[in-house]
Formats: structure tokens, C-alpha cells, sequence
């Protein structure tokens, strides 16, 4: 007798394999339809850029760093995937990411818990697990930033970075969450906010000079969390400019901060597209379709 669990399991993995036909061509749709995605964002930011009151070179180290950035975010999915760093799991980051400017902000973790394999527990956990390692990455270094810049009590947030380890505790006998591989992923997930930080740094150094870069990294990278605690707005969009404005309102000016914020997401923007060309083409990272035989009967 066929359960209905079975029945489930059959019906999706012979719609794969009647798909499998057009894979190439859905693959190629979709990564059109990412990269017109995020070329839209970024025309639509740069609006506000004024870059003949930029100075150049720092801007193009924080390109430099913003691609590092979006290179270990990608590598953070993998690693919570596959345990190790993918082509195919990177590609499909990439690609899936830029869902996350649609209306509704949640279509980029919505497509990864569809396309991510193993039970329902296993999905969701995966998925959520992403976002609150780089939510804890974020928020540790944050307020240890502002701390550092003389606002003691932002020192809370620095013990937020356990928060995953403590989780997978629960999780990691009925998921793939172990506790090296959360671990692991949380190593990951520091250095590339780490490099997030570096990369504001550079952006406001370019309007405003270095004066008071720790707690632009403080303010830099809270905002990045607040955008993405707000799932709302699409990519955070207006969220993280509005916090990134009010951390910085005692340090430097306001027109300064604004300009800032804006030329960090075009540069984030810009370093997306480029990761995205790179490693989420077609082709990059074939997903190997069911055969015949693997249809369960």
C-alpha cells in the first residue's frame, strides 16, 4: 500500500524528470531574470549618487571587498548545505538571492527552502539557520564596534555570535546542522561581515575621510541587520539607510551619512552582479536530473 508520504514523493520526482527537458532553458530564464533583478536595483540607487564628489580609489577597494562579501555569504549556504563550498550551491545563492528585491522580501529564502533537498524540518532549518548565523555575525560585530567608539552598552550584542552554536545543540540530531558545520559556518559567515565592514569603511572614507571609521563599521553592519529583522521592505531597502543615518547622526554630518548609505548599497548592488555573472551563468553547477529508474514505484 502506497502512503501518502510516497505518493507525494513519487509525483514530485516524476515532475522532475519530465521537466529535466527544459532545465537548461528554465536555468537560463531565471538567470536573466536575476541579473535584470538586480541591474534595476542598482540603477535605481545610483539615482541618488553623485560621483563627482567621491574620491575614487577607496571606492574601488570597497567594490573590491564587497565582492569578497557576497563570495563568503554564498559560501556560507554552501557550507550549510553540503558541508563544504559548492559550485552548484553557491550558483543557486546567487541566483536565488536576488528574488529578495520583490515585493514581500521573502522570496529569496522561500526559493531556497524549495530547491534545498531533504525533509521539511531540514529545509526550514537550513534556511533559517543561514540567515541567523549572518544576523548573529552582523550584530556581534556591531556592538563591538560601538562599543569600542565609546557606546559601552552596545557590548550586549557581542555574545549574539553564540545564539546559532547554542541552537544546533537541539537541531543537529534530526537536521544537517551539526556543530562543526554550524560552526564552521559561523567562522565563515564573521569574516565575510568582516569584510562588509571594511567595504563601508571605504565608502564613507570617500565623502568623509577615516575620522571616525569604528563606529561607521558599528553602524554599517546593525544596519544591515535591521534591514534584514525587517522583512517587509525588499533587501531592506530604506530600513538600513534610516538606521545606518541615525547611529552616525552624532558623528558626522547628515548629508555625509546619507550620501554613505546610498553608495553602500550601489557598491554592494554592483559586486552582486558581478559575483552573480560569474558564478550563478548557466551552466555553472549542473544539477543532475532523476532517471527513469529512480522513480519510486
Amino acid at each position: 500500500m502506497v502512503t501518502g508520504e510516497g505518493s507525494a514523493r513519487s509525483l514530485v520526482t516524476t515532475t522532475r524528470v519530465r521537466l529535466a527537458p527544459l532545465i537548461p532553458m528554465l536555468r537560463v530564464a531565471g538567470f536573466v531574470a536575476a541579473v535584470s533583478i538586480v541591474i534595476y536595483m542598482g540603477v535605481r540607487a545610483g539615482r541618488d549618487v553623485k560621483l563627482n564628489e567621491f574620491a575614487w580609489w577607496p571606492l574601488s577597494l570597497a567594490l573590491v571587498a564587497s565582492v569578497i562579501w557576497w563570495l563568503l555569504l554564498a559560501r556560507g549556504w554552501a557550507l550549510l548545505v553540503a558541508g563544504r563550498a559548492t559550485r552548484t550551491d553557491i550558483s543557486v545563492w546567487c541566483r536565488t538571492q536576488a528574488l529578495r528585491f520583490l515585493p514581500g522580501g521573502f522570496w529569496a529564502p522561500a526559493s531556497r527552502v524549495a530547491v534545498v533537498r531533504g525533509g521539511w524540518l531540514d529545509r526550514l532549518s537550513t534556511v533559517g539557520a543561514e540567515n541567523v548565523i549572518a544576523l548573529s555575525a552582523a550584530m556581534s560585530i556591531g556592538g563591538i564596534a560601538l562599543a569600542i567608539g565609546g557606546e559601552p552598552w552596545w557590548l550586549a550584542l557581542a555574545p549574539t555570535i553564540t545564539a546559532p552554536l547554542v541552537a544546533s545543540r537541539f537541531l543537529a540530531s534530526r537536521t544537517r546542522l551539526s556543530r562543526t558545520r554550524t560552526l564552521t559556518t559561523t567562522w565563515n559567515y564573521l569574516f565575510a561581515f568582516a569584510a562588509y565592514a571594511v567595504a563601508a569603511v571605504f565608502v564613507q572614507a570617500s565623502i568623509s575621510g577615516f575620522s571616525d571609521s569604528v563606529e561607521v563599521i558599528g553602524a554599517a553592519t546593525l544596519a544591515w541587520g535591521a534591514g534584514l529583522l525587517v522583512v517587509i521592505a525588499p533587501a531592506g531597502v530604506g530600513v538600513r539607510e534610516a538606521v545606518y543615518l541615525w547611529l552616525l547622526s552624532g558623528s558626522l554630518p547628515t548629508a555625509e551619512i546619507a550620501a554613505g548609505a546610498v553608495t553602500l548599497r550601489v557598491i554592494t548592488i554592483v559586486a552582486e552582479l558581478i559575483v552573480l555573472v560569474g558564478a550563478a551563468r548557466p551552466g555553472a553547477g549542473r544539477e543532475v536530473a532523476p532517471t527513469e529508474a529512480e522513480i519510486p514505484r
